[in-house]
């Protein structure tokens, strides 16, 4: 038959020394192709005899970096969603917040229906951003009144400023259609 190493002993070599089954297999390819052909080929050409298959503590590097990353982003998220259900009440903006009164009533601290327009020295107290977002908050009103003023509130400079000139641009045009 085959003057060579049986097939239990080339799987052996296949999985424990990698090296030596290679140098077999390059003996055995120049001195008798016909044993090359029938058993160590078969190795080489089977997709599924990879260095993964193997029972050694090897294993595939980059995958094991693959599956270690995937995880590690699966973990994140879910501690981002955990974090935003649980601490939803912490997130809500300060002027939808309640507090007790000395008589045990509650009562807002600020709310936004309650600033008008008509004496600008009124709202010193509010920033760039309270102006941006109460004028955001007008234009979904179709309240474009209040919305322009606070919108030409947002100080130049003001992260929010590009965003507020085209806010009053487009309000221009929401005003035309929206009567």
């Amino acid at each position: 038959m085959a003057g060579g190493p049986s097939k239990q002993e080339l799987e052996m070599y296949w999985q424990n020394s990698r090296q030596y089954f290679d140098e077999l297999a390059k003996h055995y390819q120049q001195a008798d192709p016909q044993y090359y052909k029938e058993f160590i080929q078969p190795f080489y050409n089977n997709p599924f005899r990879t260095s993964a298959s193997s029972t050694g503590s090897k294993g595939n590097p980059a995958a094991k970096f693959i599956l270690v990353a995937v995880l590690l982003m699966l973990i994140v998220a879910g501690a981002g969603v955990f974090f935003l259900l649980v601490k939803s009440d912490s997130i809500m903006p300060e002027f939808e917040k309640k507090t007790e009164d000395v008589k045990g009533t509650e009562r807002p601290t600020k709310e936004i229906e309650k600033v008008k327009p008509t004496d600008p020295e009124e709202n010193d107290d509010m920033t760039s951003e309270d102006h941006f977002i109460i004028g955001s908050k007008k234009i979904g009103e179709k309240d474009y009144d209040n919305a322009e003023y606070h919108l030409k509130k947002v100080k130049k400079g003001d992260k929010y400023y590009e965003q507020s000139q085209q806010l009053l641009e487009s309000m221009k045009f929401l005003r035309k259609y929206n009567k």
